[in-house]
């Protein structure tokens, strides 16, 4: 669709912006949400993988990627590493160990919003226990 000077891309629908944010980066797709059609939009993307790819390195990360988990429920590559110092994931069914009480726990099943994830990276991220969410897809 070709926007003419009457128009404006307030007019467009949310399949036909869903269309153009499958050409941005998840990031960008995040801050274009700017109204109820591109929100929409946004959860209709289906996030093409990419070599800027989604990270949970921090827990600044793992909140960002919290919300992407609703917003962006398409997206299909995310690696998750280490949070860094006092800060882990949840234990998985029948954990090796537990974590000592002054750990910041995250919930790990966050992955499992994401319907259409197809790789899946784990680099040094402390997980302990099955956690049976990886192969729920």
């Amino acid at each position: 669709m070709i926007l003419t000077d009457d128009e404006t891309a307030e007019e467009l629908s949310a399949d036909e912006v869903a269309i153009i944010f499958g050409f941005l980066s998840p990031y960008d797709i995040m801050r274009a949400r700017v109204c109820k059609t591109w929100r929409d939009a946004a959860k209709k993307t289906v996030v093409p993988p990419s070599d800027n790819s989604v990270q949970i390195h921090d827990p600044r990360s793992y909140n960002a990627v919290r919300a992407m988990s609703t917003a962006l429920p398409n997206l299909d590559q995310l690696v998750i590493c280490d949070l860094g110092g006092w800060h882990v994931y949840s234990d998985g069914e029948d954990p090796e160990w537990e974590w000592d009480t002054n750990y910041i726990i995250h919930d790990i099943n966050i992955i499992s919003r994401f319907r259409k994830l197809r790789i899946l990276d784990f680099c040094q991220a402390p997980l302990t226990g099955r956690y049976p969410v990886f192969f729920n897809f």
